[in-house]
């Protein structure tokens, strides 16, 4: 028996599963506070959670059997291990997205083999700007932690990060230099977009399209560099 608070399903998706067609389920609860995050109502607890028998049988007449996990963060939940085994009795091939702050959580999955795949979020490239953007004291090192523990799990895994700052090339540089990400891991770029739902109102950061620009030739040093949201 799993508990888990999901606020619901999306039942077709051709974004949210990389290279495949999926169903979503979005999960309730953060433990950050990004600045530019549009799922205001998740990460504050607002939306209330659905019934969970009725989320059962859903999956369970679900076509596809490709799944994505988000939210929020999915890893915030004690309750995610045993969802991801009624999935995969189920026949589900399972990506999960999460901001890579808890490492211990995220081996013991990939340990045991529960996920195929992983998109991390990568906030800032120094703890500073971490801080800053999630306004949350720790977490920096943890994600580090994390893309090492995906790399050498050898699940398929991504990286994601949204430009709300073009860092200079020393934090690239001092970033993955003493992580064994290469050329082989690619990195997703996507533009902040602003809009009324994100959690800070105010928040509204210049980055020009010269900016991404450059900051691609930068990070393309380090890793595959792709766009999203172009």
């Amino acid at each position: 028996m799993w508990t888990l608070p999901v606020s619901e399903i999306e039942t077709v998706s051709l974004t949210n599963f990389t290279g495949k067609v999926a169903c979503t389920v979005f999960t309730i609860g953060c433990n950050l506070r990004c600045r530019y995050c549009y799922n205001k109502s998740l990460v504050l607890k607002t939306e209330k959670p659905a019934d969970l028998e009725k989320i059962k049988d859903k999956i369970k007449r679900l076509p596809l059997k490709n799944i994505a996990i988000t939210g929020g963060e999915p890893l915030v939940h004690s309750g995610l291990g045993d969802f991801l085994y009624f999935l995969k009795d189920l026949g589900f091939e399972i990506k999960l997205d999460t901001n890579g702050t808890f490492p211990e959580r995220l081996k013991d999955i990939l340990d045991k083999r529960l996920v195929d795949y992983v998109a991390v979020d990568i906030k800032a490239f120094k703890d500073d700007d971490f801080k800053y953007i999630t306004r949350v004291d720790h977490g920096y090192e943890k994600v580090k932690k994390s893309i090492t523990l995906l790399k050498e799990s050898q699940v398929p895994f991504e990286m994601r990060y949204t430009v709300w700052k073009v860092p200079m090339r020393e934090e690239f540089s001092n970033f993955f230099g003493d992580l064994p990400t290469s050329q082989m891991d690619t990195l997703y770029v996507q533009k902040f977009v602003s809009n009324s739902y994100i959690l800070d109102k105010l928040f509204n950061p210049d980055v020009t399209d010269e900016d991404l620009r450059q900051m691609i030739v930068i990070l393309s040093n380090f890793l595959t560099v792709k766009m999203r949201n172009a």
